[in-house]
This record gives structure tokens, sequence and C-alpha cells, in this order.
């Protein structure tokens, strides 16, 4: 295993209490290095052990050890001591390639109350992860990732996601573009660099839909809002791009929420201070109704996200009554929909919309989600997860869903708290 720890001050090794507590009766386990992690918000000194081990320790699922250099052995571990309290795990590491090439890695750095930690691997498809948790509480607090087809330079999507709002953003390629080189774009970074649909040249952005892990009460019941449990974009443009018309004030900006449940449903809900007071529409014409637009990619070799052609989107349209229209694009199914009015957690009136699809993977290729505000029966702003250029999405990005991740304990749960989605952490 290629395992580097990046520079950071040594600390007093593990008293011996301390020692037997992480090594238990594994023979071969040794403290290889303690990192000094400054003081947890309640004063205690903080410090990181790296344990060692053995051959003869390997975990029990890999028959052949741990990848070291050229050799194997029985992995590493990460173990916070927090003052007297019992030591407590961080991560355990067992290097067999991460992936049919064989290309694993990982490296960790040590700070003030930070264990950040870095992994590689992959076959055709290579990806990267970078993990920042804080120690006290240990918990993960981002996630900056990357993919990308080793072969086709085209590919390369770099994704951000805040654990603690569940914020995701990402950007990619544009797959027009020739001579590019392999893997992902740079993250946008620099002094008043705001993320944006194209934070530069050949890249383009989007905010990406996040499925939450949420525990054995999946789904938010008939009747029941999302809660907190996944970022709102608004007319405002927070948290999305106002992509027609000009923002909306504070007090008139509508507020919408996307929880995805796997890869055939949307629940979307809606809050719209304007959208009651709406008449009919000009021209009878939906596009001038309060509407929410879900583009969905369906690229079948699922490489591209960005600039696909009509023949590889579909437009789905559904105003806040909960009818739906076919707009643009190839000709598929069209979801059923489900809709209901409750009050949300500060007591505003939202409209619940339920799309569902019959294909359990009919999402699988992306969506991207717009909001058309309306004022005097005509269609005033867009608001929307990707940029839109002549009535097409930029980049559709694939739903980013934790259900099923190794680590989803560690990255913040949902939960049914009545008729409302809560975050558990």
């Amino acid at each position: 295993m290629l395992l580097i720890a990046l520079p950071a001050i040594a600390s007093a090794a593990p008293d011996p209490a301390q020692t037997a507590a992480m090594c238990g009766k594994r023979a071969s386990c040794k403290i290889a290095k303690t990192f000094d992690a400054g003081k947890s918000p309640n004063g205690t000194p903080l410090s990181v052990a790296e344990v060692r081990l053995g051959l003869a320790d390997k975990p029990k699922d890999q028959e052949q050890g741990c990848i070291a250099g050229n050799e194997r052995d029985g992995g590493v571990e990460y173990w916070l001591l927090d003052g007297a309290a019992p030591p407590k795990q961080i991560l355990q590491l067992c290097n067999d390639g991460y992936g049919s090439a064989g290309v694993g890695e990982d490296e960790v750095q040590v700070r003030p109350n930070r264990f950040t930690h870095w992994q590689a691997g992959g076959s055709a498809w290579r990806w990267t992860a970078t993990v920042i948790s804080s120690l006290v509480p240990l918990k993960a607090l981002a996630e900056l990732s990357c993919s990308y087809h080793d072969a086709a330079e085209q590919t390369g999507v770099r994704t951000y996601i805040d654990f603690n709002t569940l914020l995701a953003r990402s950007v990619a390629k544009d797959s027009r573009l020739k001579d590019l080189d392999v893997g992902c774009p740079e993250w946008p970074s620099g002094p008043g660099k705001s993320f944006s649909a194209e934070p530069a040249k050949g890249v383009y952005g989007a905010y990406t839909l996040v499925s939450p892990t949420r525990g054995e009460k999946p789904d938010v019941p008939m009747g029941g809002t999302i809660g907190d449990c996944v970022p709102s974009m608004t007319t405002a443009g927070d948290d999305g791009f106002v992509v027609f018309g000009t923002a909306a004030s504070r007090a008139q900006s509508a507020e919408i929420k996307v929880l995805p449940s796997g890869l055939n449903t949307l629940l979307i809900q809606v809050h719209d201070p304007l959208a009651a007071d709406q008449p009919a529409p000009a021209g009878g014409s939906w596009v001038n109704l309060p509407h929410v637009e879900i583009w969905v990619g369906h690229n079948a070799e699922q490489y591209t996200y960005t600039h696909l052609p009509l023949t590889e989107l579909l437009q789905v349209g559904i105003d806040l009554e909960g009818k739906v229209y076919r707009g643009v694009g190839r000709a598929g199914v069209l979801p059923k929909v489900r809709r209901w009015q409750a009050k949300d957690e500060a007591g505003r009136p939202v409209t619940l919309l339920e799309a569902k699809w019959p294909d359990d993977f009919a999402l699988l290729g992306g969506v991207a989600i717009v909001y058309s505000q309306a004022e005097a029966g005509r269609q005033a702003r867009m608001v929307s997860t990707t940029g839109i250029v002549n009535n097409r999405p930029l980049y559709v990005p694939q739903i980013l869903d934790l259900q099923d991740r190794q680590d989803a304990d560690k990255q913040g749960r949902c939960r049914v708290s009545g008729n409302r989605m809560v975050r558990a952490n």
C-alpha cells in the first residue's frame, strides 16, 4: 500500500494502556507514528496514532493481505486519542488495489481537530476521493471526489459535497472539445471565486441532486414534507442559477427542494408566495404557469453529461396542480405524479409533487431541475440547477446517492419524524 502521512507535528507516543486498547491481542500491532491534532472544543489535547499491522493480523476478508509496496501486510489503522478517553478508531485501511487496475493509493493529513483522507483507485473508470472530517465530534464534514474513464478524454466529473448541508456541486468537461487531458477538471478556486454555470472555459458547473441515507423509513409519507433533509434552491438565486429574468426579491422568492428516492422517483417541494395569485396563463400554455421542469439525460454509454443533443434528453413539465406536460427532446415515458399540499417546518404552505417513472433506472443518465416562477400570468424568471442556453441544459449531473455508501453512517442520515424528514445528526 502506498500510504503517505503528510507533514504534521509529532506528538508523544500513547501510554501502555492506550496501546493495549488499540492493539488488543494482535501481536504484530505497532504504533508507527503519533500526530498532534490540537485540542478538542472542550480543550482536551488530541492526537492521532498510526497503527501498523503485520500479515498475521490481516483483515479476515483479505486472504493475501494488504498491498504495502512490493510486500503484503495487515494494513494500517488510525486512532483518535482524546485526553483520557478510550482510543477511538478513525479509519481502517487495507489496500487491495481498490479496483482491478491495482492503482490504489492513500494519503492522510492531520491538523488541529481535522483528519483528511485522500484515496485513489478504479479500473478503466478511475476515481479519487478526499474526505475531510472533524475529530471531535468524529464525523465527515466534506468530500471532494473525481471520476473519469482513463481511455475517454471527454469524461471527468469533480464533485464537492458539504455533509452538514448536503449541498453538492459538480463540474464537468465540455464533451464537444477535442484534445482534452485525461482526468477531471480542476475545482474552481481563488479569491472571490463564486460557483457558476461555466466556472472556466470548457467547464460546466451544476448543483447536484443528493439522495441521502434515509434509514429504515426511507421515504416521506403522503402528506408529509421534505423538512431540512436537503438544501433549497430559490428564485432569488440561492444554490441555483437564475437563467431567465431577474432574481426575485426575498419577499417574493420561491423555494424549491428536491429529494430523490433511488433512480426513478423525485419528490419536489415548492413554496411560491406568488403562485396563488396567478391568473389563467396567457395563450393557454403551461409554460406561463408556475411549474417545474425536469431534464433527464439518456446517454446510453453513460460517459458524458454536458451538451447532450435533444436525442439524448427528455424535458418534462409539471405544474403546481400536478399536471404533466411533455417538453422537447426524445420520446420517452413520462412520470406519474402524486400531489399534495402541506405546511413546512416554518408553517408556510408548500406543494409536494412526487414524480415516479416505471423504469427503476430512468434517472441514471443525469437530472437537472428548473423552476419557473410566474407573474401576471407570464413566465417571469427561471432558476435552475444547471446553466440553460437556447432552452437546453449545459450539464445534467448524475444523482449523488449516499444510501449504499460503506461510510454512510458518517454522512448524516435523514429520518422520518412525524410527517417530515429531518437530519438525524
